[in-house]
């Protein structure tokens, strides 16, 4: 799961630059909210995960690991295009498609707290990752 994980989080890494070069090529920053969420939950989320997957192998495979991808590769797109519906006089449509991305989102979010809350090892030394 952590390599699936990864190569999201590449994709969206990359279309993050090409929004961000798109904008500076137009003079039209608008979509820099748009650009930031890119960044935050796309690049840096799904990469922490990825890392924490790697670390702690015991989080991936299991009901919450799953319900916190798909929640959160769907609910990602689906809030990035009601941001940038918002940014583009469709603010209506575009605020409800951000709130239900959003909600998503949090969902999965709840289910990865979920996730390291029953598999993680209450203290260091009860650990299995890192042997001493």
């Amino acid at each position: 799961m952590a390599r699936i994980l990864v190569g999201f989080a590449i994709v969206y890494f990359v279309l993050a630059i090409l929004l961000g070069l798109h904008m500076a090529l137009i003079a039209d920053y608008r979509l820099g909210v748009v650009y930031a969420h890119f960044i935050a939950f796309g690049w840096l989320s799904l990469g922490l995960v990825a890392a924490l997957y790697l670390i702690y192998p015991e989080l991936t495979g299991g009901f919450y690991a799953w319900a916190h991808f798909w929640l959160h590769l769907i609910g990602l797109p689906i809030l990035l295009i009601g941001l940038m519906m918002t940014e583009l006089d469709a603010f209506a449509t575009g605020h409800v498609l951000a709130i239900v991305g959003a909600l998503a989102l949090l969902l999965g979010a709840l289910a990865l707290g979920a996730n390291c809350w029953v598999h993680l090892p209450r203290h260091p030394r009860d650990s299995h990752a890192h042997p001493r």
